[in-house]
């Protein structure tokens, strides 16, 4: 339903490195990460792609990135869930290239690169059988019951060494057939489809906001400040009161306003003020930083002497940029 929200993780790596300094101990481990992600995110963008040829008789909806509270310590997360009258398929995508080894002991993934090094993957099976579980219990624990099962769609062309004969794998390009296939022969269709639909959407959690000195171990202050060139994100300097000039690009373009007002909620704070944004951005005039935070959509906190802006990624976001106010 709907199309799939650019990832809230993903925007979170691309500031972080946008603002770390290029000697920073953390930018190469930050850039292996993003790259990862971004790699996650073209695979389930491919499996959209081949969904949409999906036909199925009766009702069936598609839900993307749902996120769901199992229980106080558990949440879980969901690429793609296909919901019929006869079933729920769990749909987990892998933009994983190569030549892929399956082990045991502990069940894994390996890639050998090209200088000799192995790259160790998570066993996409358990992930998928947890899923499975994990759903599972959430409609127990709500007095709903279908037939759930699961596939991993692979988006790349892999060799495979060591697989399981029955492996839940396939080509993206397989999935309109499997899912027919899966759907059709399900047998004891449970609680309508509609009805479990309407409360994973009435559940469902929002994207995860990760705690970046937390969960990185970057403190916020590491971060540079200022206004930033989009071409070289280099620091922008101040020729005048209203005049920006990269030092390395030129002139820049774009908004740098209003990136660096996204970036700060994305690595600072989700709560704003006027003199805080001017802080952070270098921004010399009071009146100029409110002109920038009341262009776009934003919560407005407290009175008009003390106001503060809140963001909410749900709300706020269109794909990854803030929401201009009409």
């Amino acid at each position: 339903m709907g199309e799939r929200p650019y990832p809230l993780e993903l925007l979170q790596l691309e500031s972080m490195l946008r603002r770390l300094h290029r000697n920073h101990p953390e930018r190469g481990w930050i850039a292996d990460r993003l790259k990862r992600v971004e790699a996650g995110f073209s695979g389930e963008q491919k499996v959209d792609q081949y969904l949409k040829s999906l036909r199925l008789p009766g009702n069936w909806w598609i839900l993307r990135d749902i996120r769901l509270r199992i229980n106080e310590a558990h949440v879980a997360q969901f690429d793609t869930l296909l919901v019929t009258d006869n079933g729920i398929v769990i749909i987990e995508a892998k933009m994983i290239k190569g030549t892929l080894r399956y082990l045991e002991n502990p069940r894994r993934l390996e890639r050998t690169e090209e200088d000799g090094s192995v790259l160790t993957f998570d066993c996409p099976i358990m992930q998928l059988e947890n899923q499975k579980e994990g759903l599972t219990d959430w409609l127990r624990q709500r007095g709903l019951t279908t037939k759930i099962s699961g596939v991993v769609a692979f988006a790349a062309r892999n060799t495979w060494i060591g697989l399981p004969e029955h492996a839940p794998f396939v080509s993206v390009k397989e999935l309109p057939y499997i899912m027919r296939r899966k759907i059709t022969s399900a047998a004891d269709p449970g609680t309508p489809a509609n009805m479990i639909v309407s409360r994973i959407l009435e559940e469902a959690l929002g994207p995860e906001r990760i705690q970046i000195e937390q969960h990185y171990g970057i403190n916020p202050h590491e971060f540079k400040r200022g206004l930033l060139c989009e071409k070289c994100d280099a620091q922008l300097r101040w020729m005048t009161r209203r005049k920006l000039e990269c030092p390395t690009c030129g002139l820049p373009g774009g908004n740098p306003y209003q990136q660096a007002l996204l970036d700060y909620f994305l690595l600072i704070d989700s709560v704003i003020t006027t003199r805080a944004y001017c802080e952070f951005t270098g921004i010399p005039s009071i009146s100029t930083g409110h002109r920038h935070l009341n262009s776009v959509e934003l919560d407005v906190l407290g009175s008009t002497n003390k106001r503060a802006f809140r963001f909410d990624p749900m709300r706020h976001l269109n794909r990854n940029t803030l929401i201009q106010k009409r």
